[in-house]
């Protein structure tokens, strides 16, 4: 008897303190940018399979549900970077933090030498958004399309040629024409109904518009990081 007694005992302080607590779930706060700080959401999931699964919202930058790369979670630490998502010259935006409770997160995020802290409150579950697939799109959009939209004072021409590959989703070429020509690389290509988006996640440029009926032309608007612009692009004529 004595001895499940002091069995017992022992036992009170591991039941105590538990298992530690679990990254899974959305995760909002900030990190604190000299100056100003950011809101940040962070979303952690397993897959059915058991793996970890994230995505991340930075209003501020225009970055809206974009995956997590190189994920890593263990016992209550949690590691990942943005990848190419930022597109800049100072290189991956890193991120490391530990569940101090079983709601609160601190860590710190690292890129080129720089540190920010950041701090998150869990507020519910999981929300991770599945990366877009691209998908071919009707023959209606296989064209080259053009269109302007001022930034700065200056005019910006836009070219957009979609293509259809046989087996393949789409592909788009995009060149943004100011000072200079830019040939922006393209990850994305979605058709939804009369809804077309085409996405370069490496530079934070979307367009995104609506064919209009009799296919002449397509009414949207293009972000360029957090600028949002209108752009309407019309179907480029054909050289006689």
């Amino acid at each position: 008897m004595r001895k499940a007694l002091t069995a017992l005992a022992l036992s009170i302080p591991l039941l105590a303190h538990g298992a530690a607590p679990s990254p899974e779930g959305r995760w909002e706060g900030r990190v604190e940018i000299p100056g100003t700080g950011l809101p940040l959401v962070i979303d952690l999931a397993r897959t059915s399979a058991g793996a970890w699964t994230g995505s991340i919202v930075i209003p501020g930058l225009g970055i809206k549900g974009a995956p997590l790369s190189n994920l890593v979670v263990s016992d209550d630490q949690v590691s990942f970077d943005l990848g190419n998502i930022l597109g800049t010259p100072l290189g991956v935006a890193q991120f490391k933090g530990q569940a101090a409770t079983a709601d609160r997160m601190t860590g710190e995020m690292r890129q080129a030498g720089n540190v920010a802290r950041f701090t998150l409150a869990k507020r519910g579950p999981a929300q991770v958004d599945a990366p877009m697939q691209s998908t071919p799109v009707g023959r209606e959009l296989e064209a080259q399309w053009e269109g302007e939209f001022e930034l700065g004072g200056y005019p910006r021409k836009v070219t957009i040629a979609l293509e259809n590959h046989a087996g393949a989703a789409a592909t788009a070429k995009l060149v943004i024409v100011g000072k200079r020509v830019n040939d922006i690389p393209v990850d994305l290509v979605v058709q939804q109904g009369t809804l077309v988006r085409v996405e370069s996640q490496s530079t934070q440029i979307v367009y995104e518009g609506r064919l209009r009926e009799g296919a002449e032309e397509i009414r949207g608007t293009i972000e360029l990081g957090s600028i949002v612009l209108p752009l309407t692009l019309r179907r480029a004529k054909k050289a006689t």
